[in-house]
């Protein structure tokens, strides 16, 4: 008897995205899914790695670069709206003809607007239902846009908690919502249930930070060099997880030193225990990695992407909420956010974790 089938595709707006997909699509083969996965460059390097017995199809992304400096970042995506425009009817043509091949019984788009098909359930994954521009009147347009292109879609699944008891604030939890049925997830933290050998972490030092770079470029170069070449004229013992996933060597060494180390990027085992020997934690604060480190209980400290708005709330709210410090990356000193962190009073974010049977009820209210 032939499995029932599912094709689900992450946007490739940073690497959160696809890192996000893992848990669910772990999920969804445990219940018996067999499971296609559209998507190219770092994302398919890393969910190969993490999921090698699904099936990949090759689905270019919107390839959207961001800008060097913040404020020039509305102008350059309102230059390179022509290119998100064609990237939204190219995956639906795509995938009007990958489903006349594969026959899917469901479509599952993170964040995709063109993800979806006409005659498959087809489920929409966002945490932005109020997705903050840089100005009010842009906000309330967007939102407005947005919820009429959801109706498309069968379904909405938000990987947040419902109710003010959330992690994204207005984010995922407007006061006005779309039509269509909404499933708020939990939170999808891929390493939760990633073991670490005990050996290795009695084995391992202690490092003072551990950096974790990521998003578009070319300020994913910007950051990495910030961390790498601060922190080593401090002398302290860190490591630095660059975010260029390699096919060939995922825990390549990129450059060492005597108390100091750069990755390419390390495999979910490797980062478990980097993080656990760990006392603070420097990133983006991009709204997956909030998620994956919540269970953990280390010490956040938020550096933005220069003009992208989602961080730049999520930093202002989690620090009000003491649940990190957030740092505007052109005032952004390291030696004073470590010494600053080492004082600050540091509360636990709430956290709900992703549940399988909830799942399994969601998939089945899809197709009533």
């Amino acid at each position: 008897m032939k499995k029932p089938s599912i094709c689900i595709s992450p946007i490739d707006w940073g690497l959160g995205h696809a890192t996000r997909c893992i848990t669910l699509i772990q999920a969804l083969q445990t219940l018996g899914y067999e499971v296609y996965i559209a998507t190219e460059g770092y994302h398919e390097t890393i969910l190969k790695e993490a999921i090698p017995n699904a099936h990949f199809l090759k689905l270019r992304g919107y390839r959207i670069r961001y800008a060097q400096w913040g404020y020039t970042l509305p102008i350059l995506l309102l230059f390179q709206l022509p290119q998100i425009i064609y990237s939204i009817l190219y995956e639906y043509r795509w995938l009007k003809k990958a489903e006349a091949q594969y026959q899917f019984d469901i479509i599952i788009s993170d964040n995709r607007f063109g993800f979806y098909h006409k005659s498959v359930p087809s489920v929409f994954i966002t945490h932005q239902l109020n997705l903050q521009m840089h100005f009010e009147v842009a906000t309330r347009l967007f939102q407005k846009i947005q919820y009429a292109w959801l109706k498309r879609f069968t379904a909405c699944w938000i990987p947040d908690m419902e109710g003010s008891n959330n992690l994204s604030g207005i984010l995922a939890n407007p006061n006005h919502k779309p039509s269509i049925p909404l499933w708020y997830m939990g939170c999808l933290s891929r390493l939760i249930h990633t073991p670490s050998r005990i050996a290795d972490l009695n084995n391992a030092r202690p490092t003072v930070f551990l950096g974790i770079v990521s998003g578009p470029e070319p300020q994913r170069t910007l950051f990495e060099n910030l961390l790498w070449k601060v922190g080593n004229k401090l002398t302290i013992p860190f490591v630095v997880i660059a975010g260029r996933p390699s096919k060939d060597e995922p825990n390549k060494i990129i450059e060492e030193n005597i108390s100091a180390t750069l990755y390419a990027h390390l495999a979910a085992p490797e980062l478990v225990k980097e993080i656990k020997r760990a006392e603070f934690i420097i990133c983006r604060g991009g709204y997956t990695t909030l998620m994956e480190l919540i269970p953990f209980g280390k010490k956040l400290i938020f550096i933005p992407t220069p003009g992208q708005t989602e961080q730049l709330y999520l930093g202002k709210l989690w620090q009000e909420k003491k649940w990190a410090l957030c740092y505007a990356q052109e005032y952004f000193n390291l030696s004073v956010a470590l010494k600053e962190a080492s004082t600050f009073n540091f509360q636990a974010p709430p956290f709900i974790d992703f549940s399988t049977e909830d799942l399994k009820t969601a998939l089945k209210q899809l197709t009533l």
